[in-house]
Formats: C-alpha cells, sequence, structure tokens
C-alpha cells in the first residue's frame, strides 16, 4: 500500500472512530459497563497493529484483525444501534486495502454474517427483534457489500499501479544493463581490432623476415660460389650471377606483395610438394645439398602445409647463413595420430642458444596449429628444428 492510499485509508479509519465514540457516548455515556470499553479495545488494538505489529511483528499483524472482529462483535451486540456497522466496514477496509489477499475476503465473509447474526441476537436479548428491526440489520449489511467493492477496486488499483511501477524499473535495470553491455562490447570490440591489427602487423613482419632471408641468404650463396668459378669457369659463375639476379627479382617481388597483403602463398601457387622442392632449387649448385623426406600419403590441410612451408624455409636460412651448414635434411612422417617434422643440419650449432627473431616466428608459426617446436645443438656439430602435432587428423 502507498502512502497516498495510507494517509486516506487512516482519515477515513479515524474519522469512522469518532463517529462511532461521539454516537456511543451520546447515547450510553462513558461507561466500562457499557460498549465504551469494546469501543476502546478496538482502538487501542488497531494502532497496536498500524504502528508497531505491522513493523515489527508482521506474523501476528492478521491474528488482530480476528481479535477486533470479534470486538466488534462485542460493541455490535452492546450497543444495539446501527453505528458499530462502521467498526467493521473499517475492519473490511483495512484487511483489503493493508494486507495480502485472502485476509481481506476471509474478514469481509466474517464481518457480514457476524454482523447480521449478532444484531440479530441483540435484538432477540432486548425482545425487539421484528420484520422492521431485520429490514434495518439487512440494509446495513449492503453497505458492507458497497465498501467491499470499493476497497476490492482500490486494491486492484493499487497492484496494478505497482505492477507497472515494478515493470517500469525492470525495464530501466534492462536498459542500464543494456548500455553496460554496449559499452563492453564496444570495448571488447577495440580490444579485438587492436589485437587483430597487432597479429597483421606480427603476420606480415615474419612474412618479410621469411622472405628477405631466404632470398638473400641463396643470392650470397649463389655470389659465394660464382666467385670461386669466375676465374676457373667463367661460364658456370655467369649462370651463378643469372639466378642470383633471378633470386633477387623474385625477393622483391614478393616484398612488394607481402607489403600489399596480396601475396599468394607459394604452397597455394605451386603445391605443397613443389613448394619444397622450389626451396631446394634456389640452392642448386651452391654447395649446399638439401634432401628432402616426405612420407607418401601424407595429405596435410592447407594452414598446416604453410606453416611447414615457411618452418623449412627458416630452417634452411638460418642453417645456412648462422651455422653454415653445408647439408639439411628435411623429414615428414606421420606416426599414428602425430605429425612429426624435423629439419637437420651439419653446422656449427650454436652452444648458448638465445631464440631471435626467425626462431621465434617458427614457434609461433607451430603454435597456430598447436605444435609443439624444440630447437637442439646435435654433437659434434649440427642443430635440429623438430616440431611435433598431437592428435594429427586431416
Amino acid at each position: 500500500m502507498d502512502r497516498k492510499t495510507g494517509l486516506i485509508l487512516n482519515l477515513g479509519k479515524y474519522g469512522g472512530y469518532t463517529a462511532v465514540l461521539w454516537v456511543s457516548v451520546i447515547t450510553e455515556g462513558i461507561s466500562f459497563k457499557g460498549p465504551f470499553l469494546p469501543f476502546l479495545i478496538i482502538f487501542t488494538l488497531d494502532n497496536i497493529r498500524t504502528f508497531y505489529l505491522d513493523n515489527k511483528y508482521p506474523a501476528y499483524s492478521i491474528p488482530s484483525l480476528y481479535i477486533q472482529l470479534l470486538a466488534a462483535y462485542i460493541f455490535i451486540f452492546m450497543d444495539g444501534t446501527s453505528v458499530g456497522g462502521i467498526l467493521l466496514i473499517i475492519l473490511i477496509a483495512e484487511s483489503l486495502l493493508a494486507y495480502k489477499s485472502p485476509t481481506g475476503e476471509y474478514i469481509f465473509i466474517f464481518a457480514i454474517t457476524g454482523f447480521i447474526a449478532v444484531s440479530a441476537a441483540g435484538f432477540y436479548w432486548r425482545n425487539t427483534l421484528n420484520w422492521d428491526n431485520m429490514a434495518v440489520i439487512m440494509i446495513n449489511a449492503l453497505f458492507f457489500l458497497f465498501a467491499y467493492a470499493v476497497s476490492y477496486l482500490a486494491r486492484r488499483q493499487t497492484e496494478e499501479r505497482e505492477r507497472a511501477e515494478a515493470a517500469l524499473e525492470q525495464l530501466d535495470r534492462s536498459r542500464a544493463d543494456l548500455e553496460k553491455a554496449y559499452l563492453k562490447l564496444m570495448e571488447v570490440s577495440k580490444e579485438r581490432e587492436q589485437l587483430a591489427a597487432v597479429e597483421e602487423r606480427t603476420r606480415i613482419a615474419r612474412e618479410l623476415h621469411d622472405t628477405l632471408a631466404h632470398t638473400l641468404t641463396a643470392i650470397i650463396v649463389t655470389l659465394e660460389a660464382g666467385k670461386k668459378l669466375v676465374i676457373r669457369e667463367p661460364q658456370k659463375a655467369l649462370d651463378e650471377l643469372k639466378k642470383s639476379q633471378e633470386q633477387a627479382r623474385k625477393g622483391l617481388e614478393e616484398v612488394r606483395l607481402t607489403v600489399k597483403s596480396l601475396r599468394s602463398d607459394p604452397v597455394e601457387t605451386l603445391g605443397f610438394p613443389d613448394a619444397l622442392k622450389g626451396l631446394i632449387r634456389d640452392y642448386e649448385g651452391s654447395g649446399v645439398s638439401i634432401l628432402l623426406n616426405i612420407e607418401d600419403g601424407i595429405e596435410l590441410p592447407e594452414n598446416v602445409e604453410l606453416v611447414i612451408y615457411r618452418i623449412a624455409q627458416e630452417s634452411i636460412t638460418n642453417g645456412i647463413r648462422h651455422g653454415q651448414a653445408s647439408t639439411i635434411k628435411i623429414n615428414l612422417q606421420q606416426l599414428e595420430r602425430k605429425l612429426l617434422l624435423e629439419i637437420e643440419d651439419n653446422g656449427k650449432g650454436n652452444t648458448e642458444l638465445q631464440e631471435g627473431y626467425g626462431l621465434q616466428g617458427i614457434r609461433e608459426r607451430a603454435a597456430t596449429i598447436g605444435g609443439d617446436v624444440s630447437f637442439t645443438n646435435l654433437q659434434p656439430q649440427g642443430f635440429l628444428v623438430r616440431m611435433l602435432l598431437e592428435d594429427f587428423k586431416v
């Protein structure tokens, strides 16, 4: 019950109590042997319930209504007039408006039936029970129906308003939650955009590193071979220079396309086996022997093929450039549900291994397909790059 309804109920209630007290005092006077004592009990009990029980002990509020109802019966019996009906009307209105259903309905039923029975008993006790008095009782009982209807409609209106207010509050909370979710979504979206930009920059940096390192290493090797042949076999030296020139042009073209993010992967263009053979052809005549062994029948997804190609490309570059290797073995095989890639060279290795950009790039590429990479210095010389892909299936 809202404050406005409560204020109206209290004004009507205390106005009714004042009217009943005034009529009772005029007709019976102030005597504890008459209806004054039950009225005092009713008034006291109502105030205790309103200002104390409802706040401190709400479980006792409803029983107090029935005690007040009994006291009203006593007042009506002792008073002998119709003014006691006002006490029941107050009780009906209060039980309907201030307490949950079905308390008000029960109080109404007991009030109207009890009023008829107690009023008739009072007239009978005074030897004044007749049809005229019974008609007065029934007419007064109609006021109970009117009080019940008005109070019931007021309660329904209050309940509808409370439901509407609750719905508005829920709507406000939902709107606030949506606003928070929208702001959070925008934050996540910005973070994802930034992450995507970082990932793309990293990808392009890896592509540039792999392409340039491989191309420049191949050029250096062929130029070294050309230098050794320039006096003894000029024609072969010229061929090596032409090869270096072609490799430089190829590398430049790949860099240009990578920067534009339009470069097609060699694996996609040539196919996986031919792309690996292309890496080997780049070093033909350079004195570096690259042996490729791919187990027959292996079928790889495109993303796995590209990762293996890039790892092989970087490993060849590192083996020749840093390890000064003359022999590199590439072995790819499937062991039940595992895919194993091993790239071994006979270079000088590195006793104090530190992962630079190239090795870090190999590890990051392998991680994109769930592969685990290890780097091992071999004895007495050499270096091994090993990638194992668990639970491999096409």
